[in-house]
């Protein structure tokens, strides 16, 4: 009997042994409900991003229309603020279309030189006298239309005879009628309005700054421009006395008018206006 029991409580405790040591080992992870996978691997990226920040574009600022007014039409290179067409017509046909003196011909028609002209000086001329002589050559020298001006050694050569003289010669060389004047000059020209031949006295007994506004005068009288003017009175030729030691502005507008290609030897009041209201604007 004894013997039973014992292979009842034998067969019992292994029973409750097998129970014991049984239990499972490797049950599945369990997942939760909130959408989380525990464990899970997040992929990589190829560049770090930052979630938070903004990103930042390089667009340029939207155009904006221009309210700028349209320009005005640009001046001609001729043109002078102070000075308008009507003015400068009026002043071209007082120096350019008349003459203190007349031998022959028709002043009211354009004259101008169309050959160049090659001066000779004679006499003794100051350092200022040639400053003065120089500067202006190489400014007519400049103009659109002018046929140049050079000296020469050479009488032969010579179309303009410049002469500084003491007061007899100078009355000499211009005759009676330039008495009393400090400088005078004389020009030639043709049938067709061309001046071809010239010649200017200086006298040598009148100070340095008078010497400098007669230079300028007579040579600029000798180009075309020959009757002096009462509309300019900072002009070379001025008809009051008046000592300027260069050009006005108005002084070198007339020659570069007179000069233009579009002139022509001979032009009338009316011819002349044409041209100067097409160039002067």
């Amino acid at each position: 009997m004894m013997k039973k029991l014992l292979s009842y409580g034998i067969i019992l405790a292994l029973v409750l042994s097998l129970f014991s040591g049984c239990a499972p080992q490797n049950l599945p992870a369990t997942q939760s409900t909130t959408g989380q996978t525990t464990g899970a691997t997040i992929p990589e990226s190829s560049a770090p991003t930052n979630s938070t920040a903004p990103t930042v574009g390089t667009t340029a600022p939207a155009t904006v229309p221009s309210t700028a007014l349209p320009t005005a039409p640009e001046h001609s290179e001729l043109y002078i603020p102070t000075v308008s067409v009507e003015e400068a017509i009026l002043y071209f046909n007082e120096v350019c279309l008349d003459a203190e003196i007349v031998n022959q011909g028709d002043p009211t028609k354009l004259q101008r030189w169309e050959t160049p002209i090659r001066y000779i000086c004679y006499g003794t001329l100051t350092d200022a006298d040639r400053n003065t002589l120089n500067t202006f050559v190489d400014w007519l020298n400049t103009i659109e239309g002018f046929p140049g001006m050079q000296e020469t050694q050479d009488p032969s050569l010579a179309n303009l005879r410049i002469h500084f003289c003491d007061p007899a010669e100078y009355l000499t060389l211009m005759g009676d009628g330039f008495s009393g004047t400090d400088g005078g000059v004389t020009f030639w020209y043709n049938g067709a309005n061309e001046i071809y031949d010239a010649v200017i006295g200086y006298r040598t007994d009148v100070d340095q700054q008078i010497r400098n506004s007669v230079i300028l005068e007579e040579i600029y009288n000798g180009l075309g421009p020959i009757n002096d003017t009462e509309l300019r009175r900072t002009s070379v030729i001025y008809a009051g006395f008046s000592t300027p030691q260069s050009l006005s502005e108005e002084d070198k507008l007339i020659l570069k008018l007179l000069y233009h290609p579009q002139m022509q030897c001979g032009m009338d009041a009316a011819q002349c206006e044409a041209v100067i209201r097409q160039l002067y604007y």
